[in-house]
């Protein structure tokens, strides 16, 4: 399921790039205070069989698919990543798919890519253009503009930008397990 949409009318770059920031930060933060077998050790996150890299490998995909995004949006090109989403459940499909893709790699790679692509992420909204921000989006009937989709690719449940907070309590909780 993709995630809950955004309105770019409401919240801007700026704000979406705090939202994201503070987000990420808590994340790094928990991250950080496990070593690389807590990392690794799978059936730990949400109450299935996810690691916590996987969920940093998870995030980590959601935002390079927004940075696919804005790069073609920005060279005037439809986002070959959108043909992933025509259908029902893709979005399931490609949570599973980057998981799998990385379930071999060492954690410490997950977690260099994690920083990687959130700095790379926060860069791109960064320094888009409020025309282009706020620029009619075709490529998706959900999706006004491109505020709009990339606060839906980068989002969750409880709305855009806010993907991470979706799976905070989980690690907040793996955590605390681990520090009792």
């Amino acid at each position: 399921m993709l995630p809950a949409r955004y309105d770019a009318r409401v919240t801007a770059r700026d704000a979406a790039v705090r939202l994201l920031e503070d987000q990420h930060a808590e994340l790094a933060r928990l991250l950080a205070g496990l070593d690389d077998d807590a990392l690794a050790r799978r059936g730990t996150i949400g109450g299935g069989d996810w690691s916590a890299k996987d969920l940093a490998a998870h995030l980590g995909i959601w935002e390079e698919i927004a940075i696919e995004v804005m790069d073609a949006f920005g060279q005037g090109e439809r986002p070959a990543v959108e043909d992933r989403f025509t259908e029902p459940g893709n979005g399931d499909r490609v949570n599973a798919e980057g998981v799998e893709r990385f379930l071999d790699t060492p954690a410490p790679d997950v977690l260099a890519r994690f920083e990687d692509l959130h700095r790379r992420v926060v860069a791109a909204i960064g320094s888009t253009s409020d025309d282009a921000w706020t620029a009619e989006y075709p490529f998706d009937p959900d999706d006004r503009t491109l505020g709009d989709r990339i606060g839906s690719l980068l989002g969750s449940e409880d709305g855009g930008f806010r993907h991470p907070s979706a799976h905070l309590p989980d690690l907040r909780a793996y955590v605390a397990e681990i520090n009792r």
